[in-house]
């Protein structure tokens, strides 16, 4: 796995694939913030919050982290769709 600063969000790259701690893809990274990912799915109103703190590293091009889909924090439906306008 990379090591890299984890406050450091300019080494996340965006659009990276995230597999949570049980394997499962959970999205994709939208943006990196000092504290936390903010995480896209299938669905333009299900974004959700990573904390940087739960990242692990990159693996063959993947962003893994210590927490899984049903763990991490949804994003407002309201607040995602303006986010893709």
């Amino acid at each position: 796995m990379s090591d890299f600063e984890k406050r450091n969000d300019n080494q996340i790259p965006l659009g990276i694939e995230v597999i949570g701690f049980d394997g499962h893809p959970i999205g994709y990274v939208r943006e990196a913030h000092e504290h936390y990912l903010l995480v896209g799915t299938d669905s333009p109103h299900e974004d959700l919050e990573v904390p940087v703190q739960s990242v692990l590293g990159i693996e063959d091009g993947k962003l893994r982290v210590h927490v899984t889909e049903v763990s991490t924090t949804p994003v407002d439906d309201e607040e995602s769709a303006h986010r893709n306008e």
